[in-house]
């Protein structure tokens, strides 16, 4: 390019100024015509990624439904109440009609002094609760009597299960003991 523009400057030098000759042409002044070319722009090439083809996991069936069994309507609160009678050396057996939860009504007679525990025991009869004495009472659920003139009086909610239960009762020192038993009815 620098080479077409210093031949271009001669040229124009050499026509005005002339060439030495008299008999020469008439000049003729011929315009320099600049051509200005444009940078050359590249273009990145534009390329797109296309992600691969997912497979989209089958649809699933849902499974059948299932038929709910019937609900059994079970009351708020206790089923009923149950008298019992704890005395020393004495024994009381008492039933209710169905498991669940009892208010029980324990009265106490013929104690000789305060206090009197009262533990609700596994054992299932009698002979039982006399042979294991407290082992298998729950000493965490202790209630106490207080006897006035030998006699006291508990009420509270006992859960009764299918094979019955014991409550034992006794003084601190276990010279003086007693027990109750509640069985469950088995109807015909």
């Amino acid at each position: 390019m620098r080479s077409l523009w210093m031949f271009c400057v001669a040229a124009v030098l050499a026509v005005s100024c002339g060439s030495g000759s008299e008999n020469a042409a008439p000049t003729t002044t011929v315009a320099s015509t600049t051509t200005t070319i444009a940078p050359t722009t590249t273009v990145a090439s534009t390329t797109t990624t296309i992600a691969p083809t997912t497979t989209v996991a089958p649809t699933t069936t849902i499974a059948p439904t299932t038929t709910v069994a019937p609900t059994t309507t079970v009351p708020a609160g206790p089923l009923g109440e149950v008298e019992i009678l704890v005395a020393p050396d004495g024994g009381f057996l008492a039933s209710v009609p169905s498991s669940g939860l009892w208010t029980m009504n324990v009265a106490g007679a013929n104690w000789a002094g305060p206090p009197v525990y009262v533990l609700i025991c596994t054992a299932t009869d009698l002979t039982i609760l006399t042979r294991t004495g407290t082992s298998t009472c729950d000493l965490s659920n202790l209630k106490v009597g207080m006897p006035a003139d030998g006699a006291f009086s508990l009420s509270f909610d006992l859960r009764v299960p299918d094979d019955g239960l014991c409550i034992a009762a006794g003084d601190q020192g276990q010279v003086e003991a007693g027990g109750a038993c509640i069985s469950v009815e088995i109807a015909d």
